[in-house]
């Protein structure tokens, strides 16, 4: 009898395998998440000052405005602010230089009432922005 039991559960095994089986994990013909075939997926690196989470930006100098993304670009003064450092980027001869401090050519300057745009979310990982400054001076 225990001998029938056990030929009886290891048929049922056998005959069922799909029963014991994890779906969706395989990498067959069927298998329904992940990409397409045929399609390619390239993976950005990210930057390492990326916040983990969603956030909004208050910049010390327009507290009362909300931003949302990394860049601001000041065109009258081709000045950038970077949301994530809290940092000025700008031009210096040839050099482009990122520091804390705001760069002596905006001392008196009120950013709050400058004109200023945010860049696209497509150069938020962009730690060197300032190589698309040709376009973003159009």
């Amino acid at each position: 009898m225990k001998t029938l039991k056990i030929v009886i559960l290891l048929a049922f095994i056998f005959i069922t395998p799909g029963l014991f089986a994890q779906k969706g994990h395989g990498h067959g013909k069927d298998h329904k998440h992940g990409h397409p075939p045929g399609k390619v997926v390239v993976k950005k690196k990210r930057s390492p000052y990326r916040p983990a989470s969603v956030v909004v930006y208050h910049p010390h100098w327009h507290p009362a405005y909300t931003y949302h993304r990394r860049w601001v670009y000041f065109p009258q003064y081709d000045l950038y602010w970077d949301n994530w450092r809290n940092h000025y980027v700008y031009q210096s001869g040839s050099v482009w230089i990122s520091r804390p401090s705001a760069p002596s050519f905006i001392i008196n300057v009120n950013l709050e009432k400058a004109r200023s745009r945010e860049l696209e979310e497509d150069y938020d990982d962009e730690d060197a922005v300032y190589m698309y400054n040709v376009n973003h001076k159009n």
